[in-house]
């Protein structure tokens, strides 16, 4: 099951560094299996993602290695949700469309969007970036939504699959370009 999930952790780094939703160094994914969290290493590049960058948490022992910076927020969806990966990104839209809507959410104006992602929550907490507070947040929203905006950060994603997660991320960067198309 190691390769399996490796494997496609692997892919689905290359794909969001190929849709333009993560910088060379910006990111990070996991997936559960069991009592156990594959995820992205610290300060890995997603485009050039190798197995030795991919690291397994047994979640009943000590913390071993450096995980992502974000290993805090991967650990408590997991520990809220029923959720089987994690996608986390910063799409450039999407990141722009926080900074320019007031209100606590998102509605996609496109069909894609309404139909895949719903209201997407924007989560505005003083420490956006790998902290307890950013941890509670992401993790109670995905508890009902697939994805959580956190306001001049990025995205999280969570589903049943790591390509989904990804997917919806795309597809949030997708519907934000069109928002912001549509306001220029």
């Amino acid at each position: 099951m190691r390769k399996k999930i490796v494997r496609e952790i692997l892919e689905v780094g290359r794909f969001l560094f190929d849709a333009g939703v993560v910088e060379y160094f910006s990111g990070n994914l996991s997936v559960r299996w069991k009592n156990k969290i594959f995820i992205t290493r610290s300060g890995s590049p997603l485009p050039l993602l190798r197995p030795q960058d991919v690291l397994e948490v047994n979640l009943n022992e000590p913390l071993v290695g450096r995980p992502s910076s974000e290993f805090i927020v991967h650990k408590a969806v997991y520990e809220k949700t029923d959720r089987r990966a994690v996608a986390h990104a910063h799409p450039p839209s999407v990141v722009f469309l926080a900074f320019n809507l007031k209100g606590d959410y998102y509605e996609p104006i496109d069909n894609e969007g309404k139909l895949l992602l719903g209201k997407v929550p924007i989560l505005r907490v003083e420490r956006p970036s790998a902290s307890p507070e950013l941890a509670k947040a992401v993790s109670e929203t995905l508890k009902e939504f697939p994805c959580a905006i956190v306001y001049s950060h990025g995205v999280f994603c969570a589903s049943d699959s790591l390509k989904k997660a990804a997917g919806l991320i795309t597809t949030l960067e997708f519907s934000a370009k069109i928002w912001k198309g549509i306001r220029d």
